[in-house]
């Protein structure tokens, strides 16, 4: 049987989905994009002609982590909709439990510091999340900026490996001076 190879659309989908993993646990060094190539069966030359850079390369891991998000919040704001915004900051936590699309996040804003391309999309980013969840809960700026807040904050707290199974409140409470470890 003869084998069948990939088209460069799924070569790029598979080198985002361990790019992903990757970039969130080591950075977006020379070596990661080597451990892409070597994962997904190709050279690093190809990985550098599917996304033209390493910039490029991170900029649609970034694209992929809109991509989840919008997915999660549109799920569980269907999920239940008499509570959307609860039922949504649920499901960002759920889908940041992996690890992999919260470290992915810290980097890219750690790389968006001194890249402005890289910047400019995390805030294209941050910008369509506050729009779909406008548009799913027909929450106002305050409450908004509350929920990009609390959003941050599991990020941060799930990165930092703080234990976030009774929700974000909870969490924090464990940090406290004096709390019970």
């Amino acid at each position: 049987m003869a084998e069948v190879r990939s088209t460069a659309s799924q070569r790029r989908a598979d080198a985002v989905a361990v790019a992903m993993r990757v970039i969130a646990d080591d950075g977006l060094t020379t070596a990661a994009l080597q451990r892409v190539a070597d994962e997904i069966g190709v050279s690093q030359p190809y990985v550098f002609r599917l996304f033209g850079s390493k910039q490029g390369l991170l900029v649609a891991c970034v694209d992929e982590v809109e991509e989840r998000v919008r997915t999660a919040f549109r799920a569980a704001a269907s999920d239940r909709p008499g509570d959307p915004m609860t039922a949504m900051g649920a499901g960002f936590r759920e889908l940041l439990s992996g690890g992999v699309t919260g470290g992915l996040w810290l980097q890219a804003s750690a790389i968006a510091r001194r890249d402005e391309v890289v910047a400019e999309r995390c805030r294209g980013v941050i910008t369509v999340l506050l729009g779909e969840s406008a548009a799913l809960t027909g929450a106002g700026a305050d409450d908004l900026a509350r929920f990009l807040a609390d959003g941050a904050l599991v990020v941060l707290l799930q990165a930092i490996g703080v234990d976030l199974a009774d929700g974000t409140r909870a969490a924090v409470g464990t940090l406290l001076p004096g709390a019970a470890s």
